[in-house]
């Protein structure tokens, strides 16, 4: 396997995470330079991971670094100002999700890697952390029959600081975001329909929603329902459970459970990957790398995750119009 020289943009908490990740794979993974605008957190992760060289700016990285490869964790309000200079500069690039604040801003750097002809993935790590590629695997033969209904909830309390707190869009563009892929990713379909409602409660600092209801309806007639909250004073949680013609199917990342009717325990257990987050980051990476040597379009690829991107996008336009929202509309196939 080909050994990439590697550069990573953003190193805060979530960066400094993704460099641990990666430097358990020095048989892959060269890592010869980090990019941040502040001057500790990037001479902080220098010395943390022994990185030859380090710059506060995305145009010192393009010119005076060497590397293939830029792996980017800055806050997502900028993700576009500063991946598009490294598509156009030759780069292949890994972001974390959502790779962009907006579907608009994700097409437009679609069509920048497009352009370039260059890679640009995005890091959907709960596809293996929470067991949804698993799921992928086990559904695609129907082996319980037609998925007719998902449900989930998620119910607790999550104060954010600094950038996050003061954007528009908070839940589903910090969590809800990775059930949208998860969904989608499992079933291997796309939404017909999107409907949502939030709200924002005091309890909870800054701006953006903080409770969200969604109903989304796919094409092969599955209806996924799902609850998240930031502000509930009951932190309870009940994990993607799919209901089937001929059994249900609970999803977590340990495992898959099926289960049929009158009976109480699962009539079968199917491990999933079971990985920890510093696994799945690098897993992430590695379907980009793979995909480069193979020269074809990784599964986490940017044009797939502007699917991702449509369905936030429709279930933010139909919570502000409180209406309906078509698949159609959003522009993407």
């Amino acid at each position: 396997m080909k050994r990439f020289r590697i550069a990573q943009v953003g190193v805060g908490n979530r960066g400094r995470a993704t460099l641990a990740a990666f430097s358990k794979h020095p048989e892959r993974v060269d890592i010869v330079a980090a990019c941040d605008i502040n001057p500790e957190n990037v001479q902080r992760a220098a010395n943390q991971f022994n990185i030859p060289a380090h710059y506060q700016s995305v145009e010192d990285l393009i010119q005076q670094a060497d590397f293939e490869v830029a792996s980017v964790t800055t806050a997502t309000p900028v993700r576009q100002a500063v991946i598009q200079p490294l598509l156009e500069a030759g780069v292949h690039v890994i972001a974390d999700k959502p790779f962009a604040e907006t579907l608009d801003e994700a097409r437009a750097i679609v069509a920048c890697a497009e352009a370039n002809n260059r890679r640009i993935a995005v890091g959907q790590n709960f596809r293996y952390l929470h067991g949804f590629d698993t799921a992928r695997q086990y559904l695609a033969d129907l082996p319980l029959g037609q998925p007719r209904h998902l449900t989930h909830l998620l119910l607790g309390t999550r104060q954010d600081r600094g950038w996050r707190a003061e954007r528009e869009r908070r839940v589903m563009a910090i969590m809800t975001i990775h059930w949208f892929d998860g969904y989608r990713w499992m079933l291997d379909d796309l939404p017909e329909t999107i409907y949502c409602q939030t709200s924002k409660s005091p309890l909870i600092d800054g701006r953006g929603e903080t409770h969200t209801s969604l109903t989304i309806r796919f094409q092969n007639g599955c209806v996924a329902s799902l609850t998240e909250s930031f502000g509930s004073h009951r932190r309870t949680a009940i994990p993607p459970i799919l209901d089937c013609d001929e059994g249900s199917l609970e999803i977590t990342g340990a495992e898959l459970r099926v289960y049929e009717t009158g009976i109480s325990e699962p009539v079968r257990v199917i491990p999933a990957t079971n990985a920890s987050m510093e696994v799945v980051t690098y897993m992430c990476l590695a379907d980009l790398l793979d995909a480069i040597e193979a020269d074809r379009e990784p599964p986490n690829s940017g044009q797939d995750n502007l699917k991702t991107m449509a369905m936030m996008e429709g279930a933010y336009r139909s919570a502000e119009a409180n209406r309906v929202v078509h698949w159609e509309e959003l522009g993407v196939l």
